[in-house]
């Protein structure tokens, strides 16, 4: 529905409405806790314009009137389709007749690379945690729906993932400072379109959610709506009601880790004798929180973690790189992470696994992860439109690997890049590229499982690794300063 938007009178008054048909006891009731104890701040509401944003910001300006002047309407226009400008105007008037303040961000970039669901999400959220955080602002109210939830679990479950990972959308979620709230989880798609649609209010409609070219969008048109039909009883409520329950588990269980590990910690170190006596679930957790104190947790690949707990139950020891300066090492009953304080010019070979992010001692991190292409994508690889100092798309030889290696230069390191006549070495291509000395030893090659360097930031991939027409996933590597990662 596109259709003129309503009047500041009209506006109120669907409002109002839509609160008397979705009153406070529909709502997430930690949710609806959060924002009623936080209330007495600004409160800042995301809006795309779609129906679920749409019905969120009318629900808050009718639920809460006395905090309507410290209401503050968020939009992100990634201008990544011809009528996305069309969203912030309605956005903007929107919240111009109902008398709120509006802010809207934009890409630094107009010609994005990456456009993948996971990286809009994170621009959009950097720069709203970053607008609450000078603006005094501690609640951001989003108007994710029970649909979400479902999707998500469905998503995530494919990855593999942990009861963590499958409580998400949480209903409260702290950012610091800032509380995410999402109080819609228990309100379905359907019902918030048909309540919008019952007071004639209209929102704008993403086109690109009908497309099939990403995941989430074919479990929504296809997977639950198939689920659905063949399960006897209320899907959605049913995914709802699992994720509070993994929710209220995975907080008991954070509990149980902060006692256990104040057992387990001993000068910095982790006991493994009294790390044993605790379930698998919780020494994970342990070990997990531990490292994080180190190192950033995503350089801690899954594999690495299976090493670290084989060797805590066999009483083996350990010598595992986790990062070009660290090392996870176990001797004596004792794990500790010991600082190798490498020369950033130059450090040794690394494992990088699929979907996870090397952070390299010079600050910088090398990130391996994979995409499923579109006749966009292939086009856009194939006419050279990729900034090679910064990413590199790969085909696979075969199957995805499950992790590449990384490490600098070595005497003697060569390869043949994209459309060169014949292989050279590093060296010379980094002298052909007027590189200084100091940055040819820090630069990272990326290797795969048969030792041959496949990428180097600021020259093409590979030759052995070209895409072409027809291929349907390729291997995604990024390269760039840490901060721009977390």
């Amino acid at each position: 529905m596109t259709e003129r938007l309503p009047s500041a009178a009209e506006l109120a008054d669907f409002a109002q409405k839509l609160l008397e048909n979705f009153p406070l006891n529909r709502w997430h009731g930690k949710a609806r806790q959060a924002i009623t104890k936080l209330q007495a701040g600004k409160i800042a509401v995301a809006c795309s314009g779609g129906a679920d944003s749409t019905f969120a910001l009318l629900m808050i300006y009718a639920a809460f009137p006395l905090c309507r002047e410290r209401i503050q309407v968020l939009h992100f226009n990634h201008r990544l389709r011809p009528d996305s400008d069309e969203d912030e105007n309605f956005v903007l008037n929107l919240a111009k007749r109902l008398g709120l303040s509006c802010s809207t961000f934009r890409p630094e970039c107009r010609n994005q690379t990456k456009v993948d669901e996971g990286t809009l999400r994170e621009q959009r959220l950097n720069s709203f945690l970053e607008l609450c955080k000078t603006s005094d602002t501690a609640l951001i109210v989003q108007g994710h729906n029970q649909d979400d939830v479902a999707e998500t679990i469905i998503w995530r479950l494919s990855r593999g993932s942990s009861p963590q990972g499958l409580c998400a959308p949480r209903p409260v979620h702290k950012h610091g400072q800032v509380h995410i709230v999402r109080p819609f989880l228990a309100i379905s798609r359907e019902e918030i379109r048909s309540g919008l649609s019952a007071v004639k209010m209209t929102w704008r409609e993403d086109s690109t959610n009908q497309s099939s070219s990403y995941l989430r969008n074919r479990i929504r048109m296809l997977g639950l709506r198939l689920l659905n039909e063949d399960v006897d009883r209320d899907l959605l409520r049913g995914m709802s009601r699992s994720r509070d329950l993994l929710e209220e588990q995975e907080d008991a269980m954070n509990e149980w880790t902060v006692l256990a590990q104040g057992k387990c910690l001993k000068e910095g170190k982790l006991d493994t004798i009294e790390l044993k006596t605790v379930p698998v679930a919780i020494r994970r957790r342990i070990i997990y929180n531990w490292i994080s104190a180190e190192i950033n947790p995503n350089a801690l690949s899954p594999n690495q973690m299976e090493q670290i707990l084989k060797s805590v139950a066999s009483d083996e020891k350990l010598d595992l790189s986790i990062s070009p300066d660290r090392k996870v090492m176990l001797s004596e009953n004792r794990l500790l992470v010991k600082v190798m304080k490498p020369d950033s010019r130059g450090w040794t070979l690394c494992a990088i696994a699929r979907n996870q992010a090397l952070f390299l001692p010079d600050g910088k991190f090398i990130r391996f992860s994979t995409k499923t292409t579109t006749p966009a994508l292939i086009q856009q690889i194939l006419e050279g439109q990729v900034d090679a100092s910064k990413e590199a798309y790969l085909a696979p030889k075969g199957r995805i690997p499950v992790s590449l290696f990384c490490r600098t230069r070595i005497p003697g390191d060569s390869y043949k890049p994209l459309g060169a006549p014949g292989s050279k070495k590093i060296k010379n291509w980094m002298i052909d590229r007027k590189l200084e000395p100091s940055e040819r030893e820090s630069l990272p090659l990326t290797i795969d499982s048969k030792g041959q360097i496949i990428w180097v930031p600021g020259l093409p991939p590979a030759e052995t690794h070209r895409v072409q027409h027809g291929v349907k996933e390729v291997i995604h590597l990024t390269y760039g300063r840490s901060a721009t990662l977390l």
